[in-house]
């Protein structure tokens, strides 16, 4: 009974002796680089909402009725709303940018975006019953 408790007090001993050896003595942790964040592409929006890239350079709709279909607001940075134009074209714009020519996505919020028509700014909300766009 005694040689086997001496055996596992010395195998006991072995183990924590091996554990700080191996931390005292092994090599520094190499400090890396964190990745570089690319920057975010309006493909990656594109394909986030399964949509195939449109021509953004075609003529703008008579009347410019815009439909919210969705946002991607951040905090850090801009964000993207996913619109529908009166024509059925579908965009996936980043604010900041144009929407059609003479409207610029001002803002995207988690529950609305802001548009800027010919210097003017119109709120458009998710669409609800009764929910228009609101100057």
């Amino acid at each position: 009974m005694v040689w086997s408790a001496t055996l596992a007090a010395v195998m006991l001993l072995g183990v924590v002796l091996a554990h700080w050896t191996w931390a005292w003595l092994a090599p520094p942790a190499q400090m890396r680089a964190p990745a570089a964040t690319p920057e975010p592409r309006l493909e990656t929006a594109f394909r986030l909402f399964g949509l195939a890239q449109q021509n953004q350079s075609a003529a703008a709709p008579s009347g410019h009725a815009i439909r919210l279909l969705g946002v991607v607001a951040a905090r850090a940075e801009r964000g993207y709303a996913v619109m529908q134009l009166e024509d059925g074209q579908i965009l996936a714009v980043r604010e900041g940018g144009d929407v059609t020519p003479g409207i610029r996505l001002a803002e995207v919020r988690a529950d609305h975006v802001v548009l800027q028509r010919d210097g003017k700014r119109e709120t458009l909300a998710w669409p609800r019953k009764g929910n228009r766009a609101r100057n």
